[in-house]
């Protein structure tokens, strides 16, 4: 029974993530992300991506990155839109799918 939970919200946030526009996802990136990534990573903040030791490895783990990020930053994103910027840097930087 303790694992129907996860196993919810796992489904939730891939059900979210069918419905994820990257266009969406990269106005709420710019609107969001770029400033404080610029800050630590200089210039347009890509840096945070591409780097060599970068933490993201997995789709998965883009996905907890992006909202843990949205939740610190106390954005209250809907599950689509976090799936819209997990979508877009994916597209953009990751390329795991």
């Amino acid at each position: 029974m303790p694992y129907l939970i996860p196993i919810a919200l796992l489904g939730l946030l891939f059900a979210s993530s069918l419905q994820a526009k990257p266009e969406a996802g990269r106005t709420l990136h710019e609107q969001n992300c770029v400033a404080c990534h610029a800050q630590g990573f200089g210039a347009d903040g890509s840096g945070i991506y591409t780097r060599a030791d970068r933490r993201v490895n997995s789709l998965a783990a883009l996905e907890t990155q992006v909202t843990f990020c949205q939740n610190n930053l106390g954005l209250a994103w809907f599950d689509e839109e976090v799936g819209s910027v997990v979508k877009y840097l994916n597209q953009q930087y990751y390329r795991f799918e």
